[in-house]
């Protein structure tokens, strides 16, 4: 098989499908937008052997999938016209052996198979119709037969429907035959399994799951003689032997089924908001993820892994995350005004739900250098001040108060070290051009006191902030503007 113009970078769009071999071997993906790319993958080694370039440069794929025997390759196009290519894709050729234009009458054809016993014969459906494909000799042809059970119709079609049976009133996301099952999954997260005449024979429905997205079976088949399976839902309760299966969500889940102790194991637990923050650990190869779906992933970025994972679920939408400078603890802050502060480690805390002393969203978060102090700005454009005290054997963190120090959002957020004390400083920059620093030797008790204001900049406004290094015995503090300029700034002066 040639090894033709892998691609070393992948995908540098949004994956929008993926298929696999019927033995596991290839894995398709393909991706919608600009330099949209479809690569087969050797699932063994992870390696690419195949790229095809702009092959719907229309838009990218909605579809695709694999003959039986994996030698052909078919693709849907996700533009306002969509084109079916049908690819020998062990081939050299750069083009495609077949293609034909759908009209757009029919809706967006999302879903596509081809016949496991004829790789000339295809089916696909969008929302309202199904169509069916027949390619022989380089042309490729497709009907669109009327969904109805009526015997008579004014316009003769190649394939009727031969009956239509209301299998359930919940909407369905997933249809596939296994054995000798007819297996639907449907938005309410529920697996149903129908014999050859349409007969619900049982139903997984204690799950708890979200919308079901696709269901794989094991290709191991079970043993008929093993008493371990539970009943079916008929009337004679007749062992329901299948297979073990997996079954991926529309909320990015992925759960292993037992079939025969009905348990289901969570494999992964994805993002399924877009992220909106990342942290990196100050000592070791990881980095942490938060996104609005209340979910946060640490991963291993030299050995390519998931360390762990938490979802927040009483506060959701998480919006900032930090790791302390010894990286011990990780601050999360989400859209509802709530703090919680987590082992680094394990990500779980002391017990405590969270700390909530602000309606509006945490948009900063940052320790200072000896980890004493938890400093957090929110869209309310102002911020709050946390203490590392111990109580008894068990440390705490306490409220040093909150001040509205500025009145336009607040840029960015930055501790640092007096030169002379070695104390922490607090500073915060708002879109108000002001620079504000902080009493903290001299704040607390439900109070935070303002020891400086300094208007930086007359017309640019500030952006971010940042120590500059170290290199002289002056300290100064480093800010960029939306003017495209940097700005030094005497550390203890304010003086430009």
């Amino acid at each position: 098989m040639p090894i033709h113009r892998p691609s070393e970078r992948g995908h540098c769009s949004p994956i929008t499908c993926l298929c696999a071999s019927e033995d596991r071997r290839w894995l398709v993906t393909a991706d919608m937008g600009q330099e949209s790319l479809v690569i087969i993958w050797d699932a063994y080694t992870g390696i690419p052997v195949r790229t095809l370039f702009d092959c719907h440069p229309e838009g990218g794929v909605s579809a695709m999938a694999l003959s039986k025997d994996s030698k052909y390759l078919v693709t849907v196009g996700a533009g306002a016209v969509q084109r079916v290519c049908i690819w020998n894709w062990t081939d050299e050729s750069e083009s495609p052996e077949c293609q034909v234009d759908l009209s757009p009458k029919y809706g967006c054809q999302n879903q596509l198979l081809f016949n496991p016993f004829d790789n000339t014969q295809l089916v696909s459906n969008s929302s309202t119709q199904v169509l069916f494909y027949n390619w022989e000799r380089g042309h490729l042809e497709y009907s669109a037969p009327e969904i109805t059970d009526k015997s008579v119709s004014r316009h003769p079609v190649v394939r009727k429907a031969v009956k239509l049976v209301p299998l359930q009133k919940e909407a369905i996301t997933v249809l596939t035959l296994i054995d000798s099952f007819i297996v639907t999954g449907d938005v309410n997260g529920h697996i149903k399994f129908y014999d050859g005449n349409l007969k619900l024979i049982n139903v997984y429905n204690e799950f708890s799951l979200d919308p079901i997205r696709s269901i794989s079976f094991s290709k191991e088949k079970p043993s008929i003689s093993d008493l371990r399976y539970p009943k079916d839902c008929t009337l004679d309760a007749k062992p329901f032997i299948i297979r073990n299966f997996v079954l991926s969500t529309t909320h990015a889940t992925a759960v292993h089924v037992n079939a025969q102790i009905n348990v289901p194991q969570t494999l992964l637990k994805e993002h399924v908001e877009p992220l909106e923050t990342v942290a990196c650990h100050p000592k070791q190869p990881l980095v942490a993820m938060g996104s609005h779906s209340g979910t946060i992933k640490v991963w291993d970025y030299e050995h390519k892994k998931a360390v762990c994972s938490r979802v927040f679920q009483p506060h959701k939408q998480i919006q900032c995350i930090t790791y302390d400078p010894q990286g011990f603890y990780l601050a999360v802050g989400f859209a509802s005004g709530a703090l919680q502060i987590v082992d680094a480690c394990t990500l779980q805390s002391d017990g405590k739900e969270g700390l909530h002393y602000s309606q509006d969203s945490i948009t900063h978060l940052t320790f200072s250098q000896d980890s004493s102090y938890l400093a957090a700005a929110d869209t309310g454009k102002a911020v709050t001040l946390l203490r590392r005290c111990k109580e008894g054997t068990q440390e705490v963190w306490k409220y040093q108060g909150r001040h509205h120090s500025h009145y336009k959002p607040i840029q960015d957020l930055l501790f640092g070290v007096d030169l002379d004390s070695s104390q922490p400083r607090l500073l915060s920059l708002g879109m108000d051009r002001w620079l504000v620093e902080y009493d903290l030797q001299n704040s607390g008790e439900d109070g935070l006191l303002i020891l400086s204001s300094e208007r930086i900049e007359q017309s640019a406004v500030p952006t971010c902030m940042v120590w500059y290094p170290p290199l002289t015995p002056e300290h100064f503090l480093l800010t960029a503007s939306n003017m495209y300029k940097m700005k030094l700034f005497n550390a203890t002066s304010k003086m430009c």
